[in-house]
Formats: structure tokens, C-alpha cells, sequence
């Protein structure tokens, strides 16, 4: 069975994939990186194609044009399998996003204003697929970005790191404080190997699972993993 990822960036690919492994122990020769595509450089940014670098918007369009995922389904290997969809909350503003902001009000706790917030994403992505692949689908909703799931690695603070509304601001912050000299070189790797080194942790089940409680939304996506799991036969 496979695991194809549609992400927002080569990062994100990085993150997911440690995740699918804590989480479901899904090896990374068992996960296919739809989009963006891996085999391009980053330094080739000025010749790709958009869905090959990726961004909010790609993964918008991939959703409403079907093609990629339908070809991921229709492969005989493939059917037993899911997609992770995966879309940051940061530009949720963009009129062309249009994501319904959850009121903020002093009784909303962090965890209900995350479910909130990830409902709508969920609502807006399944509105761009038309409700299709039911059932086929983990939603890798982060709020704000992933780095504020790989900042529950390194911050070892009482907030929820969801709050943060910088959060690759707070976690080179982090990094540059709590690291070595020599550990600081993964700082200067591209862009999947530097993400990929940063949320290793995430692929220890019990690691894994302390960092849940540092984030609702990364929670929640792990929680929402549970339903693949006999799938994946972990």
C-alpha cells in the first residue's frame, strides 16, 4: 500500500513523512511525493512548472482539477491506499482562499478555536474536490505552518505552540539558541534534508506522542490517522 502526499512545500513532504512513520509506521519507500515534485531543485525555480515548487495555491488547483489524484487511485497499486492533503492556515485570509475565520472571543480555548479553524480548511478543500474521495483522505491541516509542529520539538514552553503566529520566525529562534555550532549546519541543507533532520523525532511513536500535547492541530492530524491504520497494517 502506498501514501501519496500533496503539500505546499518540500518541507512539509519532510515532516509528513516522519509523522506517517511515529504515527503509522509507514516507511518512506511506501510514500510518493505528488506534489511538489522532489527530483527539482529548489535553484530551479526560474524554469519549473508552479506544480513542481507548490505552494497553497497548487494544492487548490490539483484539488479542483482531480487529475493527479485520480491517476494516484486509478494505479492497481494505489487503490488500497490514501492521500495525505496537507494545507497551512496562513493565508487562509486571501480572498481567494476565503476561509471563514472562527470568532475569537475570551471563552474560545485553543483546542476548540484549532478544530474550529481546521473544519473550515477541511470544508474549503472538500468545496474545491466536490466532496469526492471520502474516506481516502488525512487532512494535514497546520495552524499556522508546520514549523509550528517541528517547534514542539524545540520549545520547551507551556504555550501551545499552534498560538504563534510566526512560527518559522520562533523555531530559527529556537534553533539558533538551543543548537551547537556543529548541529547548526542542518540550518544550511535543502530545503527536504533540513526539515527532514529537523522532525526526525517524529518518527518515535513516544516522541511523537509528547509532541501531540505541545500542538491541537498536529493532534488532531495524528488522531485523524487513526482511521488508515489497518491499512497500513501497523
Amino acid at each position: 500500500m502506498m501514501v501519496g502526499i500533496f503539500a505546499e512545500g518540500r518541507g512539509d513532504l519532510a515532516v509528513i513523512t516522519n509523522i506517517l512513520k511515529g504515527s503509522l509506521n509507514v516507511d518512506r519507500a511506501d510514500i510518493r511525493f505528488e506534489v511538489p515534485e522532489y527530483d527539482k531543485d529548489q535553484t530551479d525555480l526560474s524554469v519549473m512548472l508552479e506544480e513542481q515548487y507548490s505552494s497553497w495555491t497548487v494544492v487548490k488547483k490539483v484539488c479542483r482539477e482531480r487529475e493527479k489524484i485520480d491517476t494516484f487511485f486509478d494505479n492497481p497499486i494505489e487503490q488500497e491506499g490514501f492521500i495525505v492533503l496537507h494545507l497551512d492556515t496562513a493565508e487562509r485570509h486571501r480572498e481567494d482562499y476565503n476561509v471563514t475565520e472562527p470568532a475569537k472571543s475570551s471563552g474560545l480555548e485553543i483546542k476548540q478555536y484549532c478544530n474550529q479553524l481546521r473544519t473550515n480548511i477541511i470544508n474549503k478543500a472538500n468545496e474545491w474536490l466536490e466532496n469526492s474521495y471520502s474516506g481516502k483522505i488525512a487532512y494535514a491541516v497546520a495552524i499556522e505552518e508546520t514549523d509550528a509542529w517541528v517547534l514542539t520539538i524545540y520549545d520547551n514552553g507551556n504555550t501551545d505552540t499552534s498560538t504563534h503566529q510566526r512560527p518559522k520566525e520562533r523555531l530559527n529562534n529556537e534553533l539558533n539558541r538551543t543548537l551547537t555550532s556543529k548541529q547548526k549546519a542542518v540550518l544550511r541543507a535543502k530545503t527536504f534534508e533540513k526539515y527532514d533532520q529537523l522532525s526526525s523525532d517524529f518518527r518515535k511513536k513516544r516522541k511523537l506522542a509528547i509532541c501531540m500535547e505541545k500542538n491541537e492541530s498536529l493532534k488532531l492530524f495524528c488522531e485523524s490517522l487513526g482511521a488508515f491504520r489497518s491499512s497500513t497494517g501497523s
